[in-house]
């Protein structure tokens, strides 16, 4: 009896997983894209000089501690090279 239950339960969460994907997926890829560029933007304000970006920066020392983790992606976010046909 037990195994009913859960061979239902199974195929309801792989039927839910499915809609989300095929509905909402890419909404939330592109917000968490957004989310990522604005949080680079606000470094980029915070940390510019340390890649030649002479910007005024107050609190610099109090937001360090939460970006060290992703100080090297940051980095090579911003000095990658880009191409024209890189969004298509």
């Amino acid at each position: 009896m037990s195994n009913k239950i859960g061979a239902k339960f199974g195929f309801l969460r792989k039927l839910k997983d499915f809609l989300i994907g095929a509905t909402v997926y890419s909404v939330v890829r592109d917000l968490e894209e957004r989310r990522l560029l604005v949080e680079y933007g606000l470094m980029l304000v915070v940390l510019g000089d340390m890649l030649g970006f002479p910007l005024p920066n107050y609190y610099r020392l109090r937001l360090l501690p939460y970006w060290l983790p992703r100080f090297n992606e940051w980095k090579t976010f911003l000095l990658r090279e880009r191409d024209v046909t890189e969004k298509l």
